[in-house]
């Protein structure tokens, strides 16, 4: 039987919509009190809400433990990231 390994596994844990903690994370792209962005194994991650703030970070675990209020849990399509460029952006590219 092959075991898998804990970098390749993406858990999302949210406890009362006030502590998340994600696995398979690679890094933290931004991050401020509205949003957090990170890239975990699976893709794009974006996490939105009120008081966000990195808890804990340990990228050697692929783990990372966000506190606050948590509005929106999302990942982005390759369209969407299309479609969130501006139109000088767009015209110009």
């Amino acid at each position: 039987m092959t075991e898998k390994r804990i970098d390749s596994i993406h858990k999302i844990l949210m406890e009362d919509r006030r502590i998340l903690i994600i696995t398979g994370v690679k890094k933290v792209k931004s991050f401020d009190t509205k949003e957090i962005v990170l890239e975990t194994i699976k893709g794009g991650l974006i996490i939105r809400g009120q008081e966000l703030g990195v808890k804990n970070l340990n990228l050697e675990q692929s783990e990372v433990e966000i506190e606050g209020h948590i509005d929106i849990i999302t990942y982005p399509s390759k369209s969407s990231k299309e479609s969130s460029k501006g139109i000088w952006e767009r015209v110009f590219k």
